[in-house]
Order: structure tokens, then C-alpha cells, then sequence
């Protein structure tokens, strides 16, 4: 797999040289600056003198290129609130952070002490930091994100598995006002990795002087009852949840102070959100210059996807690859870079395959579930897919065939898994049909045991039209074998409503967790709702066994191994005990791989400046977050 190999550690070798590495300010000797509205601000007597804005001791972020120059608006589009989890990857600022090249780095915790076998942790804060509305924040925020928010039972029904292993909760104290323990019952070997990854942000978004007001614990009840009359909501806890939303809270109100690079002042879903920056924000480049440079975030609602590329293509989006991506449209974009109006910057897939085919376990109905749960389908299905057909159409032939195996760079590569069932052998998808009693009826397809025609739908989201076209490809294989087969292309939101509840034959999904697999281990057995492939399994998995359905012995074996990953601290024993999950994989196929995808772009404005010549493109590492937007910048020399 030398092409896919290659894309990796090109962008490896990048990632180490460029820049992000952090520092504290007290390794450097220059004073601080400001950006001129700030300091306007200050004049005006809006705000306080930067020096008692900023922490004693700020993190340094390196700049890539250079330092860059204050001013400008980002310009970005959207089309409704699910695309503000790409605005969320842009204001990424966890306790610890991912480097460019995928190492756990201090970012908010500037250090860590591993102890008794990685049972305990202890993190140390940046001191001195402060909320957009200029309080403090400390060890306090921390305790109560973590004690009165994600293991609250009148917030959180379970605690959030990355918090809780095995549903075993931590013991979250304080030591002093800028250092905080987390003490596990057994040794969890994820924690920091965990902390750097999207859902760590929980951490860090929830300002106890501000939502401590609208808690049981902390708030007078008659007081909670006049706000939640007010807000015209049932209950304390339902107003609650939705001021934590990281969504809700950050980005569709300006009310919820933040330590992150820019806050919301336009708040979404309106015709334009505009996020400015944090007059508070503790971070500053090697000349001592306060980070952000750019002043503002301003994403415009549009009603079609295909506008974002139009107006990409017009020069009118600085940075974005969200809606832009997809080989289809990579034609558009590399036929017209000779406009000068843009620049394309490649981004990596960490998935294990650009797309794959989920089969429902956990179908409504008896007959489909039990055709669903036989690895001879699953195998039938996978041999009758033409995957080099697939590649040539949807990735101009760049693409590699392969199962949603680990990707070589992860430490967990299994060759055998990778190439599985792979060939293109419809007579062997036929024959192994037949053998499951799947007859041919009078009409030419496939009939269930019940004697009802074997249907298929294949669910995929209509917002990604190469994943609606290898949808319409895998239905035309499948009617070779003589199985009636339908595209159902739909909105995000439906997919997400049917696939959650169950409702679907197969589900199209991208095959995250190539690179980051023990991370994103979603495909490897039912491990969150994301496991489309079973839900309800997950649902059992993650609630011990409160919720959900129970699976059988062999999901029931991989979920038990994974346990055991978690609180293993040894990273031959991780890939020893992962080899295990990886076998009873090939073993049954529950999942289906098509093709890993070459990379898709960024589009970057010209005068846009400080970003690598490449990034990775994952979930896990939220792009572009790692490569600190804070420091992009526009070049007004030119």
C-alpha cells in the first residue's frame, strides 16, 4: 500500500517541522502588544490594560510561517447548525491539545504527573487565565465540569465513557487553585489521549460562575423556578443541558463566556455568524503579540451546499473544506486554481477507508435481522462490490481497495484483515446466498426465508454526492446477485434519526479510526451510537448492560478485550489484546470496506497565511484545530 504510505508520513515529516509547538512566555523577553481594537477598547475604558488581561506566564504558540499582522474577517459558509461542529474544530482549546503530528502536547494543562500505574493524574493549570468576561478560571471550573456536570445523573442519565472507563467514575479533586487530580479505580492508559480529543472539550466550556446559578446544588430553588418559568422550560436539569451544549452554548448565544479564541456576537442560526475575538484569550506569538490576529469568524447561511463551492470558487471563502470536498468537486476546484482566487492545501484521511457499508445487527425486523447477522451475507455482499470500479469513478483510480482495517501507521496494522474478501467474485456471492437458503423466486430476485422479496435499502446522507454515487454503484452489484436493492439519500438529520432508531438495512458511513483506532474504535466493535452497525449492542456496551440489547459471545468478547485496552497502560500488551478485536473482525465481517480515499482540500485564500502545506483530516484530531487557527493570519503586503 506504498500510496497510502506515503500521504502519511509525507505529512509526518511536515507536521514535525512546522510549528505549533507551545512554550510560556517566561522563555521569551519581549513586551506585549495588542490587536488596535483592543486597545481602542482600552482607551475607551472598555476593557483592562492587556498586562491584566493576560496570565503572568501566557503559552507561546510558534508561528509557521511568521508572526502575522492584527485584522481581517474569515470569511466561511454553512448551511445550518450541524455544520457548526467545523466551527468547533476551529476554536479547539482542550487541558492538553494534539500536535500537528498527532502527539498529546500541555495546552491549558501546561504539565501532567502519571501516577500509581496510571490510576492517577494530576494537572497542573496555566495560572492566571481568565473568562471572556474577565473572571478567573481555575481548578474550580474544572471540578465542577467534570463533578456537577458529566457525572451528575440529573444531567448525565451515564457517565461519558471516556471519563468513566468501564462506567467505573473518577474521583475528581482539588489540590490547589490551579491544580487538579482525577484518580481512577483501575489503571486507564486513554486518559490524556481523551483529554485532546473534541469531547475533552466538556472540560473546559462549562464556567462555573456563570451556569452555577442555573444548578440545583448551587441555586436557590424559587430563584430556579422564576428562570425556568421564564425560559418556558419543564425542569431545572432540561434548561441545563441545553446551556452546556457545546453547540447551544457556545455558538448560539453570546452569553456564555469562553476561554477559547473567538465567542460568538452574531449567535447562529442567523443569515450570518460572526464569531469576534477574545479580548481574554492567553495565548501570544514569540514577539509577545496577543493571538488571535484575525478579528473575526463570519459564516454565512446558505441554503444549498453546492453555493459553498460556487462562492470557493469566486474567491469569497478564506479557509474551509467543509462542503467543498469530495473528488467530484476537486475537479472544479484544480481546473480553476488559475484564477489565482484561492489555494488548495491537501488534507490526510486517518480513516481506514474513504466509505463502508454498516449491515444493521439490530434490525426491527426478526427475518432482516437474522439475514443482517449472518457473515455469509456480509462476506456475499463484500465480494459482489466492484471496488476498483468504485475507485476509478469516485477517486479518479488514487484510492486503495481495502477493509476498514488499521492503517500501517498506527502501530495496529493486520494485513490479512485489510485484504479480505476484497475480490470481485459475484459467482461466490451467489453460491454463498444460495447455501443461506436465500432462494431465487418466479420474478428473478432473491426471496427471505418468509418468502417475502429480499429488499435492501442503503442509507446514505444526499449532502455528499460521491457517497450517493458509490451508493448507486453497490445497488447495481447487489442486483447482479439478484438482490433487489434501493438508494435511500436523505438529510443528515434523517439518517441520524433512522440509523439511531434502528430503521435501516445498511447504513454509508466514512470509515473513521484508521490511524487513531483505539480512539475511534467505533467500527471495530459497538462501541458508541456511532457504531452504526449496531446501535443497541452499543447502547448495552456503554450502559453495562442497563440499556440497549445484549450481543453475542463473540461482540461480547470484543467489548471485554477493549476493557482491558483501557486499563493497560503497556503498548505491546494494547496491540496484543487489539489483534484480538482485529481477528474476530475478519473472522465475521462486520463491517464492509470500499476504498481508501485520497486526500480532499482545504480551500485557503491567497493572502491567508501561517497554514502547513498539509494537515490530517479526522474526527479524533479536529482538524485544523492542531495547526492553531489563532495564529492564520492575513498578509495585507501583497
Amino acid at each position: 500500500m506504498p500510496t497510502l504510505s506515503k500521504q502519511i508520513l509525507t505529512f509526518l515529516v511536515i507536521a514535525v517541522s512546522l510549528i505549533a509547538t507551545q512554550a510560556f512566555y517566561s522563555d521569551y523577553a519581549w513586551s506585549f502588544q495588542e490587536s488596535p481594537m483592543l486597545s481602542q477598547a482600552v482607551k475607551n475604558g472598555n476593557l483592562p490594560p492587556l498586562e491584566k488581561r493576560l496570565p503572568p506566564n501566557p503559552v507561546v504558540v510558534k508561528s509557521f510561517e511568521k508572526t502575522g499582522a492584527y485584522g481581517g474577517t474569515w470569511r466561511r459558509s454553512y448551511t445550518g447548525i450541524s455544520d457548526l461542529n467545523e466551527t468547533r474544530k476551529i476554536v479547539y482549546d482542550p487541558l492538553v491539545r494534539w500536535s500537528p503530528d498527532f502527539k498529546v502536547v500541555p495546552n491549558l494543562c501546561q504539565s501532567w504527573d502519571v501516577q500509581n500505574d496510571g490510576r492517577v493524574y494530576v494537572l497542573k493549570l496555566v495560572e492566571g487565565m481568565k473568562w471572556s468576561d474577565g473572571a478567573p478560571f481555575t481548578a474550580d471550573d474544572i471540578l465542577f465540569a467534570a463533578n456537577d456536570t458529566l457525572l451528575d445523573r440529573d444531567i448525565a442519565p451515564s457517565p461519558p465513557g471516556w471519563l468513566a472507563p468501564g462506567g467505573d467514575e473518577p474521583k475528581v479533586t482539588k489540590i490547589d487553585d490551579f491544580t487538579v487530580r482525577f484518580e481512577f479505580k483501575n489503571p486507564y492508559g486513554l486518559f490524556l489521549e481523551n483529554l485532546a480529543c473534541p469531547n475533552g472539550m466538556a472540560l473546559v466550556t462549562r464556567p462555573r460562575h456563570y451556569l452555577a446559578k442555573f444548578h440545583k446544588k448551587y441555586a436557590k430553588p424559587e430563584e430556579l423556578d422564576v428562570i425556568c418559568k421564564a425560559k418556558k422550560v419543564s425542569s431545572w436539569n432540561k434548561l441545563f443541558i441545553e446551556l452546556i451544549n457545546i453547540q447551544q452554548g457556545l455558538f448560539v448565544t453570546c452569553d456564555l463566556p469562553s476561554i477559547l479564541a473567538w465567542t460568538t456576537k452574531v449567535p447562529a442560526p442567523g443569515k450570518r455568524f460572526v464569531m469576534e475575538r477574545n479580548p481574554y484569550y492567553w495565548k501570544v506569538d514569540e514577539k509577545g503579540n496577543q493571538l488571535p490576529y484575525i478579528d473575526r469568524l463570519a459564516t454565512e447561511l446558505l441554503a444549498e451546499a453546492n453555493m459553498v463551492l460556487l462562492k470557493a470558487v469566486a474567491g469569497e471563502i478564506d479557509m474551509q473544506a467543509n462542503h467543498l470536498g469530495g473528488m467530484s468537486n476537486s475537479v472544479l476546484l484544480l481546473a480553476q486554481l488559475g484564477s489565482g482566487n484561492y489555494r488548495l492545501v491537501p488534507k490526510i484521511s486517518t480513516a481506514s477507508v474513504g466509505l463502508l457499508l454498516a449491515p444493521n445487527l439490530n434490525h426491527q425486523d426478526p427475518v432482516m435481522k437474522r439475514i443482517l447477522g449472518d457473515k455469509r451475507f456480509r462476506i456475499a455482499v463484500s465480494h459482489a462490490i466492484r471496488r476498483t470500479e468504485i475507485n476509478e469513478i469516485l477517486y479518479r483510480g488514487k484510492g486503495v481497495p481495502r477493509q476498514p482495517a488499521p492503517l500501517k501507521e498506527s502501530g495496529y496494522f493486520k494485513e490479512s484483515y485489510e485484504k479480505c474478501h476484497l475480490e470481485y467474485d459475484p459467482a461466490l456471492a451467489d453460491k454463498m446466498l444460495d447455501e443461506m437458503g436465500l432462494k431465487v423466486g418466479p420474478d428473478g430476485w432473491r426471496l427471505r426465508p418468509d418468502g417475502q422479496r429480499l429488499l435492501i435499502s442503503l442509507d446514505v446522507m444526499a449532502s455528499i454526492q460521491t457517497w450517493v454515487d458509490a451508493a448507486e454503484i453497490i445497488a447495481s452489484d447487489l442486483k447482479k446477485i439478484k438482490i433487489d436493492t434501493a438508494v435511500k439519500s436523505e438529510t443528515r438529520e434523517l439518517f441520524r434519526q433512522r440509523t439511531q432508531s434502528c430503521a435501516h438495512d445498511i447504513a454509508l458511513w466514512s470509515g473513521d479510526g484508521g490511524l487513531e483506532c483505539l480512539l475511534e474504535p467505533r467500527w471495530y466493535f459497538p462501541y458508541s451510537s456511532e457504531s452504526l452497525q449496531a446501535p443497541l449492542y452499543a447502547q448495552w456496551y456503554q450502559s453495562r448492560g442497563k440499556q440497549g440489547e445484549e450481543p453475542p459471545a463473540d461482540i461480547k468478547k470484543m467489548m471485554e478485550t477493549f476493557d482491558k485496552i483501557v486499563h493497560t497502560v503497556d503498548n505491546k500488551q494494547k496491540r496484543d489484546l487489539f489483534d484480538t478485536i482485529l481477528a474476530i473482525n475478519e473472522e465475521n465481517l462486520y463491517v464492509i470496506g470500499l476504498v481508501y480515499q485520497p486526500p480532499d482540500y482545504y480551500v485557503v485564500a491567497p493572502n491567508m497565511k501561517n497554514i502547513p502545506a498539509s494537515d490530517f483530516q479526522s474526527w479524533i484530531y479536529p482538524n485544523p484545530g492542531p495547526i492553531h487557527p489563532e495564529q492564520f493570519f492575513f498578509d495585507r503586503s501583497k
